[in-house]
């Protein structure tokens, strides 16, 4: 099974797609590069928007899309990519961003993160709230603090263009091959410029570890 974990083609919900045009060409894009399993998850702000606001959005933009989708299209999941800020354990109903029938939330860490500043946070969301946290794309992140939040008990998710950066291709390697944390791929995809090439090119870069880290996805969604 191919899961795109992280991918942002849901029409007018954020800036990943503007219309509904471009998004049913992300899902034509995802369906050619063999694509069974597409997840949406549209950008969530605490500090910009109030959730209610959020949701009403995306349940707008998901139905526009279900209603135009071919039947030969992918399944779509639909969830979001929070945005970590103090205090989103107060938020009520906040477990309505996670992914379908589980407890799985998405969750995008600040440019600034420190675990000095968010270390009430993420222990209430972990502990209080029960959710099980995957942090997206580790890749944009410094080495030592994703490996110090995957010993805490976090999960991750790297983005496909990483496993094609110079830069970033050794360390995203070395994670995806040694760390069970390591339990989504996603395409971060926004608009069509780059579709699907380097989502398939990390599939065929990882091998069999590619196999496994979709049966870790397909373990944790509940396929």
């Amino acid at each position: 099974m191919n899961i795109d974990f992280h991918a942002h083609i849901l029409p007018g919900a954020d800036h990943g797609s503007s219309s509904l045009e471009t998004s049913l060409r992300q899902v034509k894009l995802a369906r050619r590069a063999r694509i069974n399993v597409l997840a949406a998850t549209p950008h969530f702000y605490p500090n910009h928007e109030s959730l209610s606001t959020f949701l009403e959005r995306r349940k707008n933009s998901e139905r526009c899309l279900r209603e135009a989708l071919p039947i030969t299209a992918p399944k779509i999941l639909v969830a979001a990519e929070a945005h970590l800020c103090r205090g989103m354990e107060e938020i009520e109903g906040l477990e309505q961003l996670c992914f379908p029938g589980t407890n799985v939330l998405l969750l995008e860490l600040p440019h600034d993160f420190s675990i000095r500043d968010y270390e009430q946070t993420l222990d209430a969301l972990q502990y209080e709230k029960k959710l099980e946290i995957v942090l997206a794309h580790i890749d944009r992140y410094p080495e030592s603090t994703i490996d110090f939040l995957l010993e805490l008990g976090f999960l991750a998710q790297i983005n496909a263009e990483s496993f094609c950066r110079f830069f970033k291709k050794k360390r995203s390697m070395r994670w995806a091959k040694e760390l069970d944390s390591v339990v989504a791929l996603g395409s971060d995809i926004h608009g069509c410029e780059t579709g699907y090439r380097e989502f398939l090119k990390m599939k065929e870069r990882l091998g069999k570890t590619y196999e496994v880290i979709m049966s870790r996805t397909q373990k944790l969604l509940k396929l």
